[in-house]
């Protein structure tokens, strides 16, 4: 028979040994470093569609641009960025983002853990109940989306840096 302080229930966050200090980093850390390789799988991708969206062919931002500016497809964005920018700045734009999801993800793991366990408090153990799964995943977006919207705003300012910078040095010399 197992000592009091070794009885495990079924997740190591209900190990009555674990100090709570532990149980507060096993709650967040996984969030944190989901919110990392979100990042640097998707900024690539994420910067390319941006470009797209603003200088690409018949978009607005492209009219009046000489056409070695314009993007015609993602292929070709990410050949003239590299060409003309590097290979780095296709991450252009990642700390904001990396540190918003890494405190969003942060944010929404235990944010859902603990709003699951307490409308799932008075049920039967095991007991699946997708309303109040649903309702958790709510409250933790809900929590999320207050640090993911100014991030996602800097990002994006931050991914169209060039292109003000062209619009700029067109403006002086069109004077």
């Amino acid at each position: 028979m197992p000592a009091t302080a070794q009885v495990m229930n079924d997740t190591l966050m209900e190990v009555e040994h674990t100090p709570q200090v532990h149980k507060r980093v096993l709650d967040v850390l996984p969030g944190v470093s989901g919110g990392v390789a979100r990042i640097i799988v998707g900024q690539p991708f994420d910067t390319i569609k941006t470009r797209l969206q603003v200088l690409g062919r018949g978009t607005i931002g492209a009219a009046g641009m000489p056409p070695e500016m314009v993007y015609s497809s993602g292929l070709d964005c990410v050949r003239k960025m590299v060409k003309s920018e590097g290979p780095f700045h296709l991450y252009r734009g990642t700390v904001a983002p990396l540190l918003g999801n890494m405190l969003l993800l942060g944010i929404h793991f235990p944010t859902f853990t603990k709003t699951r366990a307490c409308l799932e408090s008075n049920d039967a153990p095991g007991t699946f109940t997708p309303w109040k799964i649903l309702a958790a995943g709510a409250a933790a977006g809900a929590a999320g989306s207050v640090v993911s919207s100014p991030t996602e705003l800097i990002r994006t300012k931050m991914q169209m840096v060039r292109k003000n910078n062209i619009l700029a040095q067109m403006k002086g010399a069109a004077v």
